[in-house]
C-alpha cells in the first residue's frame, strides 16, 4: 500500500537539506524519549531530513541518546546535537565533555552547536561587545575545543546570538573578529538573531549578507527564524525578516551550505508545534524555495 508523504524539495538548490531544533516544542512536550521520539517521527512524516536536538546542559543520559539515534536512523532523520552554553561560563568544559560523549551517537552529520555568546552580556546592559581581555580567553577556550572535536569527527560550530555581528576596532569585539581569530571552527548563522531584542548592535541587512557571501568553509547551518518588528520576539512561523529568507537560500545554495533548520516560539500545545511547522513550510513553498508536491512510499 502506498503512501503520500510530503517532500521538501529546494526549488533552485536541491542539495539543501531542511530540519527544525526541538527547542520548537519545549512547552509542549517533555524531552524524554516518548516526546523527542514523536517529535523525530512528525520531522519524518513531514518530509524533513534532519532535526536539531536541543540538549542545553547535556541532561540527556547516553541511554536515551542510544534510543533517540536509534529512532531516528528507523526513520532516516538525521541529528544535530545543540547545546545551549557560552564558553565563557565558568563549566562549559565541563558541559562540552559531556557533549562529546553523547556525540557518540549521532556520527552523522556529526555536528556539535553551542552558543558564541550570553552570559557574559546579560548582566550589563551597557556593554556592546566583547572586551580584549573576554575576547581572547573566548578565542583560546573555543579554539581548544574544536581541536578536540576534530580530532574525534565532530564538528564544533557556533551560533550568533547576542554579540554584535561586527566590532568597532579596538572598542569592542564582535563576531567577524571571533572568526577572523579561530580557526576550525564552523558557524549556525541565525539570520534573526542580530536584529533580537537580545542583540547588543543591530547590523545593516546589506553588511550581514556581504559579509555571508564572502564566509569560505565555515557555515555549516541556518536557522531560519523571524523576529517580530515590535519589540524583536521571536516570532512562532516564519514570515518576513529583515534579511530576506530567498537571499539567504540563494547564497547558502551558491556555497553548497547544507543545513536550513526552523527556529520557532514553542507554542503550549503540541498539535500547534506542528501545526507551525506546516505553516512555515507553506510559506517557504509559497515564496517559491520549496517545490510543491508530494510524493508516495
Amino acid at each position: 500500500m502506498q503512501h503520500e508523504k510530503e517532500s521538501l524539495e529546494f526549488t533552485d538548490y536541491p542539495n539543501l537539506q531542511i530540519g527544525f531544533s526541538t527547542q520548537n516544542f519545549q512547552k509542549a512536550i517533555t524531552p524524554d524519549v516518548e516526546g523527542l521520539a514523536e517529535v523525530i517521527s512528525f520531522a519524518s512524516e513531514s518530509g524533513f531530513d534532519f532535526i536539531q536536538l536541543r540538549d542545553n546542559l547535556v541532561t540527556l543520559s547516553a541511554q536515551t541518546c542510544k534510543i533517540l539515534a536509534d529512532v531516528a536512523k528507523t526513520n532516516n532523520i538525521k541529528i544535530i546535537y545543540e547545546i545551549q552554553k557560552s564558553p565563557l561560563d565558568a563549566d562549559f568544559r565541563e558541559v562540552f565533555e559531556r557533549a562529546m560523549k553523547n556525540m557518540d551517537f549521532f556520527p552523522d552529520p556529526g555536528i556539535l552547536r553551542t552558543l558564541v555568546s550570553n552570559s557574559e552580556f546579560t548582566d550589563n546592559n551597557s556593554k556592546i561587545g566583547w572586551n580584549k581581555d573576554e575576547f581572547f580567553e573566548l578565542v583560546e577556550i573555543v579554539n581548544d575545543c574544536a581541536q578536540i572535536s576534530k580530532s574525534k569527527n565532530v564538528q564544533l560550530i557556533v551560533e550568533n546570538f547576542n554579540e554584535p555581528f561586527f566590532g568597532d576596532n579596538l572598542s569592542f569585539f564582535g563576531l567577524s573578529d571571533f572568526f577572523a581569530n579561530t580557526s576550525h571552527i564552523g558557524f549556525q548563522f541565525d539570520m534573526s538573531n542580530p536584529y533580537s531584542r537580545t542583540s547588543r548592535k543591530k547590523a545593516d541587512p546589506e553588511y550581514i549578507i556581504e559579509y555571508m557571501s564572502k564566509m569560505e568553509n565555515r557555515w555549516i547551518v541556518t536557522h531560519l527564524k523571524t523576529i517580530g518588528n515590535v519589540g524583536g520576539i521571536m516570532q512562532n512561523v516564519i514570515s518576513e525578516n529583515p534579511i530576506p529568507v530567498e537571499k539567504i537560500i540563494e547564497i547558502m545554495g551558491k556555497k553548497n551550505v547544507k543545513y536550513v533548520s526552523l527556529e520557532l516560539a514553542s507554542a503550549d500545545n503540541k498539535q500547534e508545534c506542528f501545526n507551525n511547522h506546516i505553516s512555515s513550510i507553506n510559506y517557504l513553498k509559497e515564496k517559491g524555495i520549496l517545490k510543491k508536491g508530494f510524493y508516495t512510499f
